[in-house]
């Protein structure tokens, strides 16, 4: 009883992925989905997502994590990519919201292996780099109230290359923003990752993700506080 509790509370908690604002989910072929545990801006035209969005709390580390699933279609979108996309190409499928991070709900960890939530990676990377990231921002989750993590791909590159007979767009790198939230102060991190083997990690501003992406961040702050924290470079460790 305790723990079917403790679960109940932690969901409460999760649901609120955008409330301080989520970009814009419009473009051509875009479909937004509302997942147990995160939120999804899925790209139709490119077969993978242009953001996800999920909180995380220091309680829901807590919970172990599952076994490794594997990935599939999702069937609630109109065009989605399909394991064989990605068989034999080369590329990892990984994850945007980690398993890891939402292994407190059995329908989270099911819902992150969909392939809404995963984008074609370099191999090294996803299991080195990216991982190093995630860990990153699970050790500043405990060292706060709670974060914000958006997590998406850009394309700003001269060639895309496509995989797969779906055509699935191999993003030139991936990127994480996140808002760490303790008391009443917020602090901002941003994080671009090459997707190229021996990709350098590269601590930036949250206005320059905003800039390669053309998506907007944290639009319910107050323009003075965007305007102080998105302009600042803090390395995530």
């Amino acid at each position: 009883m305790l723990g079917t509790l403790i679960i109940l509370m932690i969901e409460s908690l999760a649901a609120q992925p955008g409330r301080f604002g989520l970009p814009a989910c419009e473009g051509p072929g875009q479909e937004m989905a509302k997942r147990t545990a995160f939120v999804v801006c899925h790209d139709g035209e490119r077969k993978v997502a242009a953001w996800t969005a999920h909180e995380l709390r220091r309680e829901m580390l807590a919970v172990a994590s599952a076994a490794r699933q594997h990935f599939r279609r999702d069937p609630a979108l109109v065009s989605a990519s399909s394991d064989a996309d990605y068989r034999n190409s080369g590329f990892h499928r990984s994850h945007l919201v980690p398993a890891a991070d939402v292994a407190w709900s059995a329908e989270g960890l099911r819902e992150s292996y969909l392939l809404s939530n995963a984008v074609p990676q370099v191999a090294q990377l996803n299991l080195s780099g990216w991982r190093r990231i995630e860990n990153d921002i699970r050790k500043l989750t405990e060292q706060n109230d709670a974060v914000q993590v958006m997590t998406g791909t850009l394309f700003d590159c001269d060639n895309v290359r496509r995989i797969g007979a779906g055509g699935v767009a191999v993003p030139c790198a991936t990127f994480k923003v996140v808002l760490a939230m303790r008391g009443g102060r917020r602090t901002a991190y941003a994080v671009i990752l090459k997707n190229e083997a021996g990709g350098v990690r590269e601590t930036v501003s949250v206005r320059e993700v905003e800039r390669r992406s053309g998506l907007d961040f944290f639009g319910t702050l107050s323009q003075a506080e965007q305007d102080e924290i998105e302009t600042s470079s803090v390395a995530l460790r």
